[in-house]
């Protein structure tokens, strides 16, 4: 079963892609920490294989993004700098298409074709313009004006909740909240 690509879902995938942009650039993360728990849940019903899928397409999105945010670090992360962001957004997303676009024609030209196809890549390719916004325009600009302080302390804690979250404590502690608060 395929997925039904209407105006609402694109703009959803974009809006993710800002997200994972944003967080990637802003502390140094994977974005597969926002983009693969979504994506699996929201494909759960709709692909036989949603957790690979969704780590597939993650990866793909990350070529872009990162790009991106290495290159927003490195020439300067005023928001305001347009003449070096366009570039560098346009760059990214050009580049990236030339990374993962052109292994894949050639193992199509020399047929190999037989793949399980663990990245989607509709998804991918939309999820990188929001990505390559959120990481140049909101996530390094953002990481840039704030203190270093700020961006440790704002980082130790997104480490935290992903940890509890990953080892599936948020539940645990969840619980915990709720007989205190009905106490």
């Amino acid at each position: 079963m395929e997925l039904s690509w209407t105006l609402k879902i694109v703009g959803l995938v974009a809006i993710l892609g800002l997200a994972a942009g944003m967080t990637s650039s802003l502390l140094g993360i994977g974005a597969g920490i926002i983009v693969v728990p979504v994506l699996s849940l929201a494909w759960d019903k709709v692909y036989e294989s949603p957790q690979k899928l969704a780590q597939g397409t993650a990866l793909a999105v990350m070529v872009p993004m990162a790009l991106a945010g290495a290159l927003r670090y490195h020439f300067g992360a005023d928001v305001e700098d347009w003449r070096t962001a366009i570039p560098i957004a346009l760059y990214a997303l050009v580049a990236s298409a030339v990374i993962i676009g052109v292994p894949l024609l050639f193992a199509r030209h020399i047929g190999c074709t037989d793949f399980l196809g663990h990245v989607s890549w509709k998804t991918a390719a939309t999820m990188s313009i929001g990505a390559v916004v959120g990481s140049v325009w909101l996530g390094a600009p953002l990481a840039n004006a704030l203190p270093t302080d700020t961006l440790r302390a704002v980082f130790g804690v997104s480490v935290i909740v992903v940890g509890i979250r990953m080892l599936g404590w948020h539940m645990f502690i969840i619980s915990l909240l709720n007989r205190v608060g009905a106490a």
